[in-house]
C-alpha cells in the first residue's frame, strides 16, 4: 500500500501582503505569489478609519462576506440603506449583477474586517442580496476551541457560490480535527496568534491553503484566531 501524500503538498502556508492607500489591507489573494485560488478571488482583511475609508465599489458575479472583528462601522449596498457593522457582524452579498458596496468606519473608530470573495457558478442569475447575522460562540468543546458558524448549513445565511465560514478561537491549547472534503478547497485566515495547520506553523496575517484533503488539523494555544473558508472545486 503507497504511503499517504505528505501534507506539505496540500497544504500551502502564504503570508499576507500589505497595503495602505484609502485603507490599509493585508491580502493573501490575489498576491505577488498567489493569485485567484478556484473560487477564491480575494482573502484578506481591512483596517479603516473615518479619515481613511472603504470608498464604495463594484461586485459582479460574486460573493462577499464581510466579518466585523474590531471597531463600529455601517455597510451600504447599492442604494439600500445603511446598516450596522460590528464585531462578530456578517455580510454575505451575493451579486449576479452589478452592484456597489461601502463602509463607513463610524467618527473615532478603527475598524477592522475579514473580506472573502468568491466567484459565483457560471449561469448564476436573479437580484442582488444581501444577509445579515450574527452567529453566538459555541461552547469551550473539549479540543479547546470556541466556534462561531458564519455562512452555510444552520447558519440562516445561505451562499449561492456553495461558500461556508466559520470563526474558530482556541480558549485553551488543544487540536481541532476539521472536515473539508475533497471535493473543496479550503483557506485558513490566521486573525490573531500562533498555531499549526496539519503541522505547518501558521501566524497572524498568514493563510494556509488547503485542498484535496478530507480534513485537516488545527493544533492552537489560547489567543490563536482563525477564519475557515471552504467553497466547492467544481465550478
Amino acid at each position: 500500500m503507497p504511503d499517504p501524500e505528505p501534507s506539505s503538498r496540500r497544504v500551502r502556508i502564504l503570508a499576507g501582503e500589505v497595503e495602505a492607500k484609502s485603507v490599509t489591507s493585508r491580502t493573501v489573494i490575489p498576491s505577488a505569489r498567489q493569485g485567484a485560488w478556484g473560487a477564491f478571488q480575494r482573502v484578506g482583511e481591512v483596517i479603516a478609519t473615518v479619515d481613511r475609508k472603504l470608498p464604495a465599489h463594484g461586485h459582479e458575479r460574486q460573493e462577499v462576506l464581510t466579518y466585523g472583528v474590531e471597531g463600529f462601522a455601517t455597510v451600504a449596498i447599492g442604494d439600500g440603506p445603511a446598516q450596522s457593522l460590528d464585531p462578530h457582524t456578517v455580510v454575505l452579498l451575493t451579486s449576479p449583477t452589478k452592484t456597489t458596496h461601502a463602509i463607513s468606519p463610524a467618527r473615532g473608530s478603527t475598524v477592522r474586517w475579514v473580506s472573502l470573495v468568491v466567484g459565483l457558478p457560471d449561469g448564476s442569475n436573479g437580484a442582488v442580496r444581501a444577509q445579515w447575522g450574527r452567529p453566538t460562540a459555541s461552547a469551550p468543546q473539549p479540543d479547546g476551541s470556541v466556534v462561531r458558524r458564519l455562512v452555510g448549513a444552520g447558519t440562516g445565511v445561505v451562499s449561492a457560490s456553495g461558500l461556508e465560514a466559520s470563526e474558530i478561537a482556541f480558549a485553551s491549547s488543544g487540536t481541532s480535527f476539521l472536515p473539508v472534503g475533497h471535493d473543496r478547497q479550503a483557506v485558513v485566515y490566521a486573525l490573531s496568534g500562533r498555531g499549526q495547520v496539519d503541522a505547518q506553523p501558521v501566524e497572524e496575517g498568514e493563510a494556509a491553503l488547503v485542498e484535496e484533503s478530507a480534513g485537516l488539523g488545527l493544533h492552537g494555544r489560547p489567543g490563536f484566531r482563525v477564519i475557515l473558508a471552504t467553497v466547492p472545486r467544481s465550478r
